[in-house]
């Protein structure tokens, strides 16, 4: 369905492909804080820390977006007019 010139199934696709790279990278985050630690970089493996946190909140709100942009298809409030020029 596409409302106001946007493809709604591909833009929630491309919202998921956003979500599964960040994931990635909040994996990876993890990883290198835990290497960090583990070397005696206590200082790096917390801002690597706080880097994973900082990912979680943006899956959230990915998350948020993709249901905002849902409920707005729903209500009818993305609808496309025609006019004739």
């Amino acid at each position: 369905m596409c409302s106001n010139g946007v493809n709604a199934t591909q833009f929630l696709q491309m919202i998921d492909l956003l979500d599964d790279h960040v994931a990635v990278e909040y994996r990876w985050a993890h990883r290198l804080a835990h290497t960090a630690e583990n070397g005696g970089c206590n200082t790096a493996s917390e801002k690597l820390h706080q880097a994973q946190s900082m990912l979680a909140e943006v899956r959230a709100l990915l998350d948020e977006a993709k249901s905002s942009f849902e409920d707005d298809l729903e209500s009818g409030a993305a609808q496309t007019t025609a006019k004739l020029v």
